[in-house]
């Protein structure tokens, strides 16, 4: 687990030079557009990460397209792609039409005309989520796990680690003319804040990580991550659209079901999740193309 935690010091120690970093990039961007401290900060992060990521996976030879997730034909690498995406619109409509069954989710009155916009955002949002948590956690991270630790650690310990990066708050409001050095750290301390209450975000964590081992797991059988990243993109869109169009209604004795994190991943989410996951898992078929099939 070494490497695990090798991935996982790089996440917190770009996270604290980001912190450092905050302040003078606020100014330079304030140049061009004023944005929020915090907004800035977290994309001084991405890019901290990212840069420290590329050095890493390059040290620890873990760029080349197999170690990626990518180790298949293009053709074959699309076709996952659309089979997951299919999987993942079947996995989430059960699980949007209990919501609204149940009357946990109301309808919005005020779609019209904007569904097709509406679709075509979620999509885009969806593939663009997918293709980096999907490179970073069931790509990288998971063949790094895997070489040193085995199959189990490169299931688990990436999925937890998915499931945690959810709950990253870090939200800060400061007047423009205020703005100073210790905002950027004020900001890395209020990251942690939904922390404060691990009870309340049980239900949504455990519904995240065991999405993350169904997505290790697709991983793990179809030798790539396409199958995943079209899964994912899916659930992504679909979470997008049911929040856009529906409401949580509060007053429901069935409200628990979806938790306070997004209204949608909670206890239901969770079962389902696990369901699909005890397939996937226990699935006697090959599901790699070399042996000439696609996802279940």
């Amino acid at each position: 687990m070494r490497i695990f935690l090798l991935f996982v010091a790089l996440l917190a120690g770009s996270l604290v030079c980001a912190a450092a970093l905050t302040y003078p990039a606020w100014l330079l961007v304030s140049l061009v557009s004023i944005e929020p401290v915090h907004r800035v900060m977290h994309r001084v992060a991405m890019l901290v990460a990212l840069v420290g990521l590329v050095v890493l996976t390059r040290r620890l030879g873990l760029s080349s397209r197999d170690s990626l997730g990518f180790g298949m034909p293009r053709r074959q690498f699309l076709q996952q792609i659309a089979v997951g995406w299919i999987c993942g619109v079947l996995l989430m409509t059960p699980l949007a039409s209990l919501l609204l069954w149940l009357d946990i989710r109301d309808m919005r009155p005020d779609q019209d005309g904007k569904l097709l916009a509406l679709l075509a955002n979620a999509i885009l949002s969806g593939f663009v989520i997918a293709f980096i948590e999907e490179i970073f956690f069931r790509g990288v991270l998971f063949t790094a796990v895997r070489r040193t630790s085995g199959k189990i650690a490169a299931i688990v310990a990436p999925s937890l680690l998915y499931a945690s990066l959810h709950f990253l708050g870090g939200k800060l409001n400061v007047p423009d003319d205020q703005v100073a050095w210790r905002h950027g750290f004020e900001v890395l301390v209020n990251l942690f804040e939904r922390y404060a209450d691990p009870a309340s975000l049980l239900d949504s964590f455990l519904a995240l990580f065991t999405l993350g081992i169904l997505l290790s797991l697709v991983r793990e059988r179809t030798g790539a991550i396409a199958g995943g990243i079209g899964l994912h993109a899916a659930g992504v869109a679909a979470i997008f659209i049911i929040r856009a169009t529906t409401l949580v209604n509060p007053g429901d004795a069935q409200a628990g079901w979806v938790g306070n994190y997004d209204g949608v991943i909670g206890w239901a989410a969770l079962v389902w999740f696990a369901v699909i996951a005890t397939v996937v898992a226990t699935w006697k078929r090959s599901l790699r193309p070399d042996a000439g099939n696609q996802l279940p």
